[in-house]
């Protein structure tokens, strides 16, 4: 289902989304401190993101499918494997979930998160 392009680990800091506030924001509701985060990336079916199912419904940015059909490679998405095993549920990258099920694109790069959440 998934192809590993980095079995990693990455630090957080060496990631493209280093940084990011909505990201952040994120990694702490899941139960992980960003700073101590590591990830590996991979590429995924877009429709593995469990999350798709309601997506349609969504208010999100459009000026991302521009950046897509213009050939700009956009930074991985952020995702968690499901507890059961079944997809991935997803911490950062709606606008571009959303722009990639919009333009019918089927794979994208996303950042696994590595370190379990804090019971």
């Amino acid at each position: 289902m998934e192809r590993v392009l980095d079995p990693g680990p990455i630090p957080y800091a060496e990631i493209d989304l280093f940084d990011d506030p909505d990201l952040e924001y994120g990694l702490r509701h899941y139960g992980v401190a960003p700073e101590a985060s590591t990830y590996r990336l991979i590429e995924i079916p877009v429709t593995s993101i469990t999350d798709t199912a309601s997506m349609l419904n969504r208010l999100w940015d459009r000026a991302f499918v521009d950046l897509i059909r213009s050939g700009a490679e956009l930074p991985p998405i952020v995702v968690f494997r499901n507890w059961r095993g079944a997809g991935w549920g997803l911490l950062d990258g709606v606008n571009r979930t959303n722009a990639l099920l919009h333009c019918g694109i089927e794979r994208t790069r996303a950042y696994e998160v590595l370190q379990p959440p804090v019971p």
